[in-house]
């Protein structure tokens, strides 16, 4: 082999070494980007778990809410109706008591005329 050619040769190889020295720092760099890929994408499972266990739990404050409202929105009609019964019963009752206010001004009317017509 010529001196040119072991030259050629020892480069070659040289720049060979180097590559693969490259080869390898990129190789580590790469497994260092995916075990953090790896840890983000743990992390972001974390977070959605988290994050649904939130909305589970907003959801039945809501459902409770909800119900607590229906509650006693069923409460205050029940209170209505019985109102409203007690409204009309009174009314029955005012009826009945001018009625008979009228009954009572018609016999005082009809003493009052049987009595002068006796004088």
């Amino acid at each position: 082999m010529t001196p040119e050619q072991e030259q050629w040769l020892i480069q070659a190889i040289q720049e060979l070494q180097a590559s693969q020295r490259e080869l390898q720092a990129s190789q580590r760099e790469l497994q260092a980007a995916q075990q953090e890929l790896r840890l983000v994408q743990q992390n972001q499972q974390v977070l959605i778990q988290e994050l649904r266990e939130g909305q589970a739990m907003l959801a039945q404050f809501f459902r409770e809410a909800l119900d607590r409202f229906d509650e006693r929105t069923r409460a205050i009609e029940r209170r209505t109706e019985a109102v409203e019964r007690r409204t009309e019963a009174l009314e029955r009752r005012t009826d009945q008591m001018a009625e008979e206010m009228r009954e009572i001004r018609q016999e005082i009317r009809d003493l009052r005329r049987d009595f002068l017509e006796r004088r």
